[in-house]
């Protein structure tokens, strides 16, 4: 899997003209921690119980890490400075001479098991259907820190860990369709899954020169995660048939998430009253699949 999380992106810091207060404006660039595409895998394996039902298996993981670094701007007569997006108003901090650094990481985990019945089955096409069970887990990792004036003048550390697990069930149904004589198909499949399980999230916020923590949040969840995965692509078998290769494009959506974003600005503002987001993850899935 070549695949890229989006919907997470963290924007943590911003080029500015001034430490603070009145009088201070943007003045360049914002600082985004977006997860990038990275590598991941998932394999598996099926059992055919007879000529129309089978039983499946499959593991998935993924894991996106970035790094963002902004300096101050140069302002005309001086005055440039960082200010974060991810502090806590009352924590008496002002902006930074900069460099201001972040690291973001994103990764799930995802397990299967499944009933397959084959509605239909011929030379030219095939159609399934299945249930069963998923277990997921996704994890979000953020951290930034740089020299900050102000009240708490020192090396500030900001982090927000989220980690959610759940389980729950899952439905689906897969297709193909040969193309000419040459072995090509065309494949494509769905599934929905309802996953119940909590969110774990935590804030810190501390002076790293004085070792004081300033602002600390520990707030926990338990929602239904629904989700949505599709998958489209080409695939080529072997005249003996016991090998399939695949290439496609692949979407995974897990809705009503917490994401960072959200519960950075949450810790802000002392609300945690209707957090929900998207979190997606989709790009190039390939497959190699052998039978015996």
């Amino acid at each position: 899997m070549w695949i890229h999380p989006t919907g997470v992106d963290m924007a943590h810091a911003q080029q500015q003209n001034g430490l603070g207060g009145a009088g201070t404006v943007p003045f360049g660039l914002i600082g985004v921690a977006d997860p990038p595409y990275d590598l991941g895998f998932r394999l598996g394996g099926e059992l055919e119980l007879n000529p129309c039902s089978a039983i499946f298996v499959s593991y998935a993981f993924f894991e996106s890490t970035t790094t963002s670094s902004l300096d101050a701007p140069a302002v005309p007569g001086g005055g440039g400075a960082v200010g974060s997006f991810v502090h806590h108003p009352g924590a008496a901090i002002t902006a930074s001479a900069g460099p201001v650094n972040a690291t973001y990481d994103i990764e799930f985990q995802i397990g299967d098991a499944a009933y397959r019945q084959i509605l239909v089955r011929n030379n030219v096409q095939e159609v399934s259907v299945f249930a069963g069970g998923r277990f997921a887990q996704l994890d979000q990792f953020f951290m930034q820190d740089g020299i900050f004036s102000g009240g708490q003048f020192g090396v500030i550390d900001t982090s927000s860990m989220i980690e959610f697990s759940g389980a729950g069930p899952m439905a689906g149904i897969d297709g193909e369709h040969k193309i000419g004589n040459a072995g090509f198909s065309v494949y494509g499949g769905a599934l929905v899954a309802a996953i119940t399980g909590e969110f774990e999230s935590h804030y810190r916020l501390v002076n790293r020169t004085t070792a004081v923590l300033l602002a600390e949040s520990m707030w926990n969840d338990d929602r239904i995660v629904p989700m949505l995965d599709y998958e489209l692509g080409i695939a080529w078998t072997a005249p003996q048939g016991n090998l399939r290769l695949a290439l496609g494009y692949m979407a995974s959506y897990w809705f009503n998430a917490v994401t960072t974003p959200e519960f950075v600005d949450a810790v802000q503002a002392d609300n945690y009253v209707d957090l929900g987001d998207t979190v997606s993850f989709d790009g190039v899935v390939g497959r190699a699949e052998w039978t015996f």
